[in-house]
């Protein structure tokens, strides 16, 4: 008998914070849920962080998963934009540690390719494929089926290849 593991996949964001959890048994892959913490647009970060984290501290507390797989940023239009997804990643960061929940990074081209097979893939393509993946269609934003994607892309790397970042930082 298989075990079950749950997998989190985290597309952060400062205004739409993807989320996707999967659970894993053996080959097989089954979505468990695929949502969007939306902050308000015109809000400054400190406010947005006001609702982007006390949401994802209560989905990671209902979920209760082990492993987080989290997009990493590969570039960001300027250094603001950096700089503020800098600190929303550490919103994921301190949630997983005070969790002890181990937490995995990949390139949006890795995600991308495993998913789809095709490094450039554009988010269509991506949600298409999570959801002929798991067996049903995705009817929710890219940022959600982007979140799922990472979470696929985690369950099916092999471990030895992952980069755990816990204990790398």
């Amino acid at each position: 008998m298989n075990k079950e593991t749950l997998i989190v996949g985290i597309d952060p964001g400062t205004h739409n914070f993807g989320i996707g959890c999967i659970s894993k048994s053996g080959n097989n892959l089954r979505l468990i849920t695929a949502q969007v913490i939306k902050a308000p647009a015109k809000e400054t970060l400190y406010e947005r962080l006001k609702v982007i984290a006390p949401q994802f501290y209560s989905i990671l507390d209902q979920l209760n998963p082990k492993e987080v797989a989290l997009e990493d940023v590969f570039f960001a239009k300027n250094a603001k934009s950096a700089f503020q997804l800098g600190i929303v990643r550490g919103i994921v960061f301190a949630a997983c540690l005070a969790r002890d929940i181990k937490i995995f990074e990949y390139a949006p081209t890795q995600v991308k390719s495993t998913v789809t097979g095709y490094g450039r893939a554009d988010k269509a393509q991506v949600q298409k494929m999570v959801g002929l993946l798991l067996g049903t269609e995705l009817k929710t934003s890219f940022d959600a089926s982007d979140a799922v994607a990472v979470a696929i892309c985690h369950a099916s790397i092999n471990r030895i290849l992952a980069k755990e970042l816990q204990g790398t930082c």
